[in-house]
């Protein structure tokens, strides 16, 4: 009996909203930001920034299509989204509201993207059928460089990428004991 009640205290606990709020505030303006910088900028394809899926990396004209398309629907919609993310945040914050209502606000925004990106896969394929062009040699440079450096470091490199995980694990949890204490 205890532990439940406790459970329901913690999940009613006003820092969530804070935490929700400000963190889905930041999501949508790095998206804004970076779409803007992606029009404004001629972004060359890569593997880090843009709208990355096989048909998008197959070539360079597939590539600024699909992230010219992409990133205007975001200018779009996001400043929309992020001003009814604030609407809500700010009646949670005021009235007590469930955390729940900031992060389904962060949902709807992600779930817009799912007919954007189903538009872009189906039409640009259409679009591009009778586009053959040979693969793209900086990435086919970089494929063959991350195997080498696989073979090269093999388990070693993971078992190191564990260790690291493992440290970072602990400090979390020691900063989040501190924090309750």
């Amino acid at each position: 009996m205890f532990l439940n009640d406790s459970i329901i205290l913690d999940i009613l606990n006003p820092i969530y909203i804070y935490c929700f709020g400000i963190a889905g505030i930041v999501f949508y303006l790095l998206l804004i930001i970076l779409a803007i910088v992606f029009i404004k900028k001629d972004v060359d394809l890569n593997y880090v920034f843009g709208y990355r899926t096989p048909f998008a990396l197959s070539s360079v004209k597939k590539w600024k299509w699909a992230n010219n398309i992409f990133m205007k629907c975001v200018l779009i919609s996001e400043p929309l989204f992020l001003i009814i993310h604030i609407i809500i945040f700010t009646l949670s914050a005021v009235y007590s509201w469930f955390f729940l209502w900031t992060i389904l606000t962060m949902v709807i925004g992600l779930i817009y993207f799912i007919p954007v990106v189903l538009y872009i896969e189906i039409y640009g394929r259409i679009k591009f059928k009778n586009d053959v062009e040979k693969p793209i040699e900086p990435l086919i440079e970089n494929e063959q460089s991350k195997k080498q450096d696989i073979e090269i470091f093999g388990n070693k490199s993971i078992i190191a990428n564990l260790k690291r995980l493992k440290v970072a694990v602990v400090a979390v949890v020691r900063v989040c004991n501190v924090s309750k204490a």
